[in-house]
């Protein structure tokens, strides 16, 4: 069966966001080109025309569904994991977290993205689009594990998920600094408080 135009349309598009997203991992954001994204999937720059606008709105698309099926992930943690310790659950969502705002290839984009939005409107609401759904997703999350363990949060789910986007986010920008604490620790004290976790019991590692 020969796939529908709306079919063939979504395969090129994912195509060319795999071969950028290759091309960000392997060169870096400054060394993409439209040119070498579309050789690399196989397509004309055409076919890049009719779906992106801009490389600018490729890079979007690119880093918010990154962002997304990240938070997926940690949201398919929270629900499906075996274990009934919060303090197990915990453990793997900041390290997960952790790990990707070490991953410099995203944040040096979130820093290109969040200048570009500052110097050109149109763009900016692009951007504003692509951040709202990003805070849906952590909002997501944290509603999740209010629900799990019957929590009391100290914000509303979306206020919490765009604080912990806030701070997820500069982590990524900010890098390791000298006198700061471990990004683990600080993850972990902020979704304490948010999602209204108790202190950790006596005998428990102290984060």
């Amino acid at each position: 069966m020969r796939p529908t135009r709306k079919d063939a349309q979504r395969q090129t598009r994912d195509r060319l966001i795999a071969a950028a997203h290759a091309s960000i991992v392997e060169e870096g954001v400054a060394a993409m080109s439209i040119r070498n994204i579309c050789s690399a999937a196989g397509h004309s720059q055409g076919a890049f025309y009719s779906n992106f606008a801009s490389k600018d709105d490729l890079l979007v698309d690119i880093l918010h569904a990154h962002i997304r099926d990240e938070v997926a992930l940690l949201r398919n943690l929270v629900t499906h994991t075996a274990s009934d310790d919060i303090e197990d659950i915990l453990r793997m969502l900041v390290d997960r977290l952790a790990m990707l705002a070490d991953e410099p290839q995203w944040s040096l984009l979130s820093i290109e993205l969040q200048l570009h939005a500052r110097r050109n409107p149109d763009f900016a609401a692009r951007h504003r689009e692509g951040k709202a759904a990003c805070y849906r997703a952590f909002a997501d999350l944290i509603a999740d594990l209010v629900q799990r363990f019957g929590l009391t949060p100290a914000l509303p789910p979306m206020q919490a998920g765009i604080a912990l986007y806030a701070l997820w986010a500069g982590l990524s920008v900010q890098g390791y600094t000298a006198d700061a604490v471990p990004r683990e620790q600080m993850l972990t004290v902020f979704f304490r408080a948010l999602s209204g976790l108790p202190a950790p019991q006596a005998g428990r590692d102290r984060l």
